[in-house]
């Protein structure tokens, strides 16, 4: 079951499982450099508009930008945010920001970060879509506030890439929409998709904490050290083969 977290701190728990658990990550960041595609405009800088860190199984497309404005603007060196302007007071079919990746083996998709704020008159909502089914239209994973500082929303345990019968690879479409705002810009500093090969592996947050963990089930850490009776709010892997984020 799907669940997001608007909490940046959960991001450094996230980033840990790429390396746990034999993850791959496609990466984009639009940093401030030269490539296929890039964006540009005239009152900002260029970006490029590529995903980075793919492999030759996963494999990232350009964002497509729709129905809105898009200039990128340096919020450190060689690094960019793009500022998205035009967004609709309400849900919009036609304004979106959307990306996709393809995968020639079999990929769960573990986790995907969003780095966004707005301006002050910016869009205060977004809502996030996705499907791991290239055949079959995105359904929503949720729909959050927007705040005026940068945030990361995190959504996990998002399922293993559909292969349809007679395909030799699958994929997943990601769909962004910024709404309920005035004139300023919705920003979106970067996205992360985290993948890793397909097995009986759940990556998920669950409904409430609970400090014991019950059970004979030998639990440990991300580092591989004993996790005792008491565990403190973290990351575990037990027995069912669970990773549990608190």
């Amino acid at each position: 079951m799907v669940r997001y977290i608007r909490n940046a701190s959960f991001a450094f728990a996230i980033a840990l499982l790429p390396s746990m658990l034999g993850a791959q990550t496609i990466t984009y960041e639009w940093l401030n450099i030269p490539c296929e595609q890039n964006l540009n405009c005239n009152t900002g800088c260029s970006a490029c508009n590529l995903p980075a860190n793919g492999t030759a199984t996963l494999i990232g497309t350009n964002a497509v930008w729709t129905g809105i404005s898009v200039c990128p603007h340096p919020v450190s060196s060689g690094d960019n945010a793009v500022l998205t302007e035009g967004w609709p007071i309400a849900l919009d079919p036609q304004a979106y920001v959307s990306l996709s990746a393809v995968a020639l083996e079999a990929y769960q998709i573990d986790s995907i970060i969003i780095r966004h704020g707005r301006a002050v008159s910016g869009p205060q909502r977004l809502q996030v879509s996705y499907t791991n089914n290239m055949t079959m239209a995105a359904t929503t994973l949720g729909d959050v506030e927007v705040s005026t500082e940068f945030e990361e929303t995190i959504f996990a345990d998002l399922g293993c890439l559909y292969l349809s019968e007679g395909s030799v690879y699958s994929g997943l479409q990601l769909r962004l929409q910024a709404y309920q705002g005035g004139t300023g810009p919705w920003i979106l500093d970067g996205i992360r998709i985290v993948a890793s090969p397909c097995q009986d592996i759940n990556v998920g947050v669950p409904e409430n904490f609970q400090r014991d963990l019950g059970g004979s089930t030998n639990y440990v850490d991300v580092l591989g050290r004993p996790v005792k009776d008491e565990p403190a709010p973290g990351v575990y892997i037990g027995g069912r083969k669970r990773v549990q984020i608190y």
